[in-house]
């Protein structure tokens, strides 16, 4: 579903659907000698308390800030699965599970499927506040980091970085916590003749300049104003730097154009120590490497990112839609997707793919003529469905995004668990290999809610060797994503068994797959061997990166760098 949405009224609107307090002498459950008012006096009086985003339907909370109201419930129930709405609000995560405290059976949900369901809301439900931060700071400048940081060294508050709540393990949700919220950074400029702090030697570059609070929506309605491209991902909702950069970060220009952190040329950074630093190819480049890949919510808070900005030019665009859902079906386009791979990102194209459809598109200069001869064997397997391969020449990827891939992605705010894997360019060298390839994937994805098949990866683009992310990354072809949806209620088992089950389908891809990795931000929330799927020979050089700016280990989260594993207190919540 998709609900109209009028960001003009979000500010006088979020008012009506709770209370929005502040109340200096409230203190946390879990650090009851916390004095919340040193805080809050030193950053401006920016410190809120926010309730669950569905608070306002329940009658009876604990824990919680905010009252029952009828219309304020409504106004909730309609805006529900708006992903763009939802990122603004600081309580809110995209992923709903992460609203909750699964181990305690704590929650303030809606059900997701019909946010109408009195069921889910009625008497004697309860809203908890589950695994939302106790409080959240409005992040304006590197003083508030700053404060935080002492504050958290003081009094021994845990600190997690929020930004528009896309997680999928649930990095920026932590009970009991500070939420450091950077939504409202939303700073964005254009400079078409750039050089690097302390890089005077350095050939000018364009780029854009950028504050986490930018998301893709923002991102590519700025690269079309300024005649420019800026490459990203799909969701519109979603950050264009904060952790996308900082996780690696695809998109359906990556295969040319690279990842996110490959395009990222600087940073400015304050440290858990206190310092704010300048981070780039020529001022502290360890730290520059590690923010390129070595995920988000871990070395620091990043205010400002400069990207590198491509020119505008025209993209070859094909589609595929309306492909029954049989298994004969997926498994005969699979076999042509995976059959074609090498040759079409040989080719210049990228995109995604599900069992129903495609979106595939190329950037390089080729003709409508080229680009149909690149992509006859999907034509001709489309005609054996009795189906239309459509093609079409957009001016600019922004253009194809704002008519193609936005309606697509739009949606959002459900509870949803991920398994992902890398899929090597050696295994589909040869026809044995392409048909272990192929049984693997339709094994790893039975039974299950979704599945995508991501031509992301920047198998033809030329790295600078500066990136910390596994280069599995480089020596592939797809990324794999096996999702399944959750009920609004499921319990901790339930969720487990969930979260195991995708797991073990996985290992399908990942026993033919031995050498690679996966994605970051995307994955099996208990990843085997972490430290190697997401960083590989990297990891070792990060862990040092990661005690030298941190010490304190200030910033640590779920399977990030430096991770102590789950016996903290702070993964109490997860199942």
């Amino acid at each position: 579903m998709q609900f109209p949405l009028d960001i003009a009224n979000i500010a006088s609107t979020w008012n009506q659907i709770m209370t929005l307090m502040l109340d200096a002498n409230v203190t946390s459950n879990l650090v009851p000698s916390v004095n919340w008012d040193t805080l809050n006096s030193s950053v401006s009086g920016r410190l809120f308390q926010y309730a669950p985003f569905a608070r306002a339907c329940f009658e009876d909370a604990e824990g919680v800030v905010g009252t029952y109201d009828a219309n304020a419930c409504a106004f909730a129930q309609a805006h529900y699965s708006d992903g763009q709405y939802r990122d603004t609000i600081p309580s809110s995560y995209q992923g709903l599970q992460w609203e909750t405290c699964p181990s305690k059976g704590e929650s303030c949900l809606l059900d997701w499927m019909n946010p109408l369901n009195e069921a889910a809301f009625d008497a004697p439900k309860t809203c908890h506040q589950g695994s939302i931060p106790t409080y959240f700071l409005d992040v304006q400048n590197t003083t508030d980091v700053q404060n935080a940081f002492k504050f958290s060294v003081e009094t021994g508050v845990d600190l997690v970085v929020k930004n528009t709540g896309h997680e999928f393990q649930g990095r920026s949700a932590r009970p009991g916590s500070l939420a450091l919220w950077t939504k409202n950074l939303q700073k964005i400029e254009y400079e078409p003749a750039w050089i690097p702090t302390g890089c005077e030697d350095t050939a000018p570059r364009t780029v854009v300049r950028l504050g986490p609070g930018i998301t893709f929506n923002d991102l590519y309605a700025f690269g079309e104003a300024n005649n420019i491209t800026l490459p990203g991902g799909s969701t519109p909702s979603v950050s264009a730097t904060g952790g996308y950069v900082l996780g690696g970060g695809h998109g359906a220009l990556s295969n040319t154009a690279g990842l996110g952190a490959d395009r990222a040329l600087e940073f400015t950074i304050v440290v858990p120590t206190g310092d704010v630093l300048t981070a780039n190819a020529c001022q502290n480049p360890d730290l520059y490497f590690a923010l390129r890949g070595g995920g988000g919510g871990t070395f620091g808070v990043v205010m400002e990112t400069v990207i590198l900005a491509l020119p505008r030019t025209p993209i070859q665009v094909i589609t595929l839609d309306g492909l029954s859902s049989d298994a004969n079906t997926t498994k005969a386009f699979w076999k042509v997707l995976i059959g074609n791979s090498l040759e079409w990102a040989n080719a210049g194209w990228g995109g995604y793919a599900g069992a129903t459809s495609l979106q595939y598109i190329n950037p390089l200069p080729i003709t409508e003529e080229e680009a149909r001869t690149s992509m006859q064997p999907l034509t001709e397997f489309a005609a054996q469905m009795n189906l239309t391969v459509g093609q079409e020449q957009y001016d600019s990827f922004a253009l194809f995004y704002q008519q193609v891939l936005e309606p697509l992605y739009a949606i959002s705010g459900f509870p949803l668990s991920t398994v992902s894997r890398l899929l090597p360019a050696k295994n589909f060298e040869t026809s044995t290999s392409r048909e272990e390839l192929l049984e693997a994937l339709l094994n790893a994805s039975a039974n299950h809610s979704l599945t995508y098949v991501f031509a992301t990866t920047p198998y033809a683009y030329k790295p600078d060797n500066l990136t910390s992310f596994t280069p599995a990354w480089r020596d592939s072809l797809l990324l794999i994503e096996v999702l399944d949806t959750l009920e609004y209620n499921a319990t901790a088992s339930e969720q487990k068994a969930v979260i195991e089950g995708l797991s073990k389908s996985m290992d399908y891809l990942r026993n033919v797959t031995p050498d690679s990795g996966t994605y970051f931000s995307e994955s099996d929330l208990y990843e085997p061997e972490f430290e190697n799927s997401f960083w590989g020979a990297n990891y070792e050089r990060l862990a040092e990166i990661k005690l030298k700016y941190d010490p304190l280990h200030i910033l640590d989260c779920w399977h990030c760098v430096g991770w102590k594993g789950r016996s903290d207190e702070a993964y109490s919540c997860y199942p």
